[in-house]
């Protein structure tokens, strides 16, 4: 379509995008994401086999209906609970993992089978982060924090001012290398509470984030810190102990995501940069608002949802997504899902070649998403969506689909996995009277969606084609070491809606990044990463003088409670 100018989001236009951690977040922070595996262990024998081995049986089959949920607290303590409840076992407890074949976020529950106390010994008190526990309710206190060092070499892949020439958060920006340290802390209260002899559950939680930075990032070399609302929301839960259905309620600030995040990822609900600093470290994820009512009814999932994004001040763009996802699991190995999304609301347009202004308000976006994935530990997977996008103001066509197979071996040592993607995100045709560009709206999440630790700060996903190999190898219990490569090409020579250095593109060729990342869960309460990554520019940055190779390092230890 003939047409130029300004893009559908002001990050992406600018190259800030949405950064944030490159692992699914753990403790706390994983609110709102997918559960794609429950693994039950025995903390503590009864000291007979027989009946360690029934009570594991029961708890698998109590927990198998969290797979393909989304991860709230309550949930998994309510479906929990019920194994106290029955005696089948003295005390159970969870954490959230990562599931490094894909990317997912999977729960471990471990079983305390040791035999009652007698009677008249009295039960030890909660300990912290437990304020309040009895057999209806639950208050806690919400304590994570982090820290991070960073270092880039030719970051901006040596021509900083090129990229970020038009961008208001940019102060003083790096030269051939750069070092530099970031912090946060989140603080607050959640809980839960059953409402009488109902199968209901009231929960919520209330928190602030304070983050720092110091030194030069890839942005700026002033010191910053930023004390901000973080989580902030309310909900009701329904849990049918007979049938295993659920329904969750909630509103306020909280987190998200649609699948893997190929459209909508929690990563996206807020932005770490400018003022607010912890640019790598990325600890904000929650919406502004939101709205959230989830179901799960036998093998029937259903979500509606409305999201207001916390965009950063200066580059806010009053844009909201509204949708509907329905899905259904035909078999404990194969799942489908339809999606419908809107923008009911955008101060934000996409610009032409033409000079034209289209508004991104009133587009509407809608497809399928698919995932075979055998319970078997050796297995091969597949997972695959596809969308389409319109706009009922003007003729637009644009499409963006990804397709991705992979061989697990879990029986092998180190439990290696290997697989491939081919995404597409449509670009504009200049040649054609339609709006082609894909709108990837909350696309995000790196290990998923943001495609290459660098590359993703100059290229979001938008008129792009990228090539994916990854493997993951698991050297012990709780590590995860990942090797991914991604191919990048452009869809059309036509940019714009990309970073303004990037508008006209002279060659597909974007280049390649390389990236091996260290995932390693201390304890349950400590998670550190550690990822070194190297891009390489092609033929479309080499023209425009953006010739050097990006080079970055970084460690990161979250702390969850």
């Amino acid at each position: 379509m003939a047409g130029a100018g300004v893009p559908a989001s002001a990050q992406e236009g600018l190259g800030l995008g949405q950064y944030g951690p490159s692992v699914v977040p753990l403790g706390r922070a994983a609110v709102g994401q997918t559960i794609s595996r429950v693994d039950v262990r025995v903390a503590t024998t009864s000291g007979d086999r027989a009946r360690d081995a029934a009570a594991l049986r029961v708890a698998r089959a109590a927990t198998g209906a969290l797979v393909g949920r989304e991860y709230r607290p309550v949930l998994v303590d309510t479906a929990l609970g019920r194994l106290v409840a029955d005696g089948t076992a003295r005390a159970v407890s969870h954490r959230p993992a990562y599931e490094g074949a894909r990317d997912a976020l999977g729960i471990i529950v471990t079983l305390d089978l040791a035999p009652a106390p007698p009677s008249e010994d009295r039960e030890a008190a909660p300990g912290f982060p437990v304020i309040y526990q009895d057999d209806r309710s639950k208050l806690t206190f919400i304590l994570n924090t982090g820290v991070g060092v960073y270092s880039d070499s030719n970051a901006w892949f040596g021509a900083p001012a090129l990229f970020n020439g038009s961008n208001p958060l940019a102060g003083d920006l790096p030269g051939s290398g750069s070092t530099w340290a970031e912090g946060y802390l989140e603080f607050g209260i959640g809980g839960a509470t059953r409402l009488g002899e109902t199968d209901y559950y009231l929960f919520g939680a209330a928190s602030g984030l304070f983050s720092a930075s110091r030194g030069q990032d890839i942005f700026r070399d002033d010191g910053r810190d930023f004390l901000h609302p973080d989580k902030g929301y309310v909900g009701l839960l329904y849990a049918d102990p007979e049938t295993g259905d659920t329904a969750q309620l909630s509103f306020g600030r909280q987190t998200w995501t649609l699948n893997n995040g190929f459209l909508i990822s929690m990563v996206a609900g807020s932005s770490n940069a400018g003022e607010r600093g912890a640019t790598y470290l990325g600890p904000r994820n929650t919406t502004d608002f939101s709205a959230l009512f989830t179901g799960e009814f036998g093998r029937s999932r259903v979500s509606l949802f409305y999201i207001d994004p916390d965009e950063l001040e200066d580059l806010e763009s009053n844009t909201t997504f509204a949708g509907a996802n329905l899905g259904y699991e035909f078999t404990d190995a194969f799942t489908m899902d339809a999606s419908v999304i809107t923008i009911p609301t955008s101060d934000s347009s996409y610009r032409t070649p033409g000079g034209a202004a289209l508004p991104r308000e009133g587009t509407t976006t809608w497809g399928v998403h698919g995932l075979y994935r055998p319970t078997t530990p050796d297995h091969v997977w597949l997972e695959g969506e596809a969308y389409y996008q319109t706009n009922d103001a003007y003729d637009m066509s644009a499409h963006a689909y990804y397709g991705t197979i992979g061989h697990i071996w879990k029986s092998a040592p180190w439990s290696p996995s290997l697989s491939y993607r081919f995404a597409s995100f449509s670009g504009d045709d200049p040649d054609t009277d339609r709006f082609e560009r894909f709108d990837s709206m909350m696309s995000t999440g790196l290990g998923n969606w943001l495609q290459g630790v660098s590359f993703g700060k100059v290229y979001r996903n938008g008129n792009l084609n990228t090539h994916r190999i990854q493997a993951n190898l698991s050297p012990r219990e709780g590590m995860n070491l990942t090797f991914t490569w991604h191919r990048l090409r452009a869809d059309e020579f036509n940019n714009i809606g990309g970073n303004p250095a990037l508008s006209t593109l002279t060659s597909r060729d974007l280049g390649e990044e390389f990236t091996a990342t260290l995932r390693w869960a201390l304890d349950r309460n400590r998670y550190l990463q550690v990822v070194a990554s190297h891009a390489r520019p092609g033929k479309a940055l080499k023209r425009i003088g953006a010739d050097d190779p990006w080079t970055t390092l970084q460690a990161s230890l979250y702390i969850s409670f």
